[in-house]
């Protein structure tokens, strides 16, 4: 949000990777107004300090949630800056290129990732707590496989799209409890 830190760290770049903002589910459930604040406003001034410093592309981390009715205000937040990013590119040029991202894990996961949390409750207690019925699924990606997508989208050929992040392999979240069980041998 501080517009003189954006436009100085823009000065000479060709792209800006935006991946700030609130991204814990429960934390943007509980805190609409700042969710709303810093993912959308967030964005906006990010762009618009891109416009002005002449950036060739807007990398912007969004969601899977996207396609979702789930996700509370962290989807909708999402889905708006998704909206205010092509009209920058609308009415100003700026190109951009949308990572729609699945399920992250890997080394420095959030303590509310949700595949972290399973693992830490198996490892630490033998058991885990889950609100769901097992049959929800997901497709898991390891963060250095997200990362490097995320610099090859640099080609033209996603110049101006959204593009989906994920693993090949959907899990349910009960397969994925039982293989984390199974691994750790409890």
């Amino acid at each position: 949000l501080d517009k003189e830190a954006l436009k100085a760290a823009m000065e000479g770049a060709k792209y800006c990777y935006h991946f700030a903002g609130v991204a814990d589910l429960e934390d943007s459930r509980s805190r609409p107004f700042e969710t709303i604040n810093l993912n959308v406003m967030g964005a906006t001034t990010a762009l618009e300090a891109a416009r002005v410093a002449g950036i060739g592309r807007f990398i912007y981390a969004s969601t899977m949630y996207v396609y979702s009715p789930f996700g509370s205000f962290y989807r909708a937040s999402k889905q708006a800056s998704e909206i205010i990013i092509e009209a920058y590119q609308k009415d100003y040029g700026l190109d951009y290129t949308l990572l729609r991202y699945g399920s992250l894990y890997g080394p420095r996961s959030q303590n509310w990732n949700g595949l972290r949390k399973y693992v830490r409750q198996v490892v630490d207690e033998g058991k885990v707590e889950y609100f769901g019925t097992g049959s929800e699924r997901r497709e898991y990606i390891h963060v250095a496989d997200a990362a490097r997508l995320s610099v090859d989208v640099l080609d033209e050929e996603h110049r101006n799209k959204a593009i989906t992040v994920t693993g090949s392999q959907v899990l349910s979240s009960k397969e994925l409890i039982d293989l984390i069980f199974e691994i750790s041998g409890k």
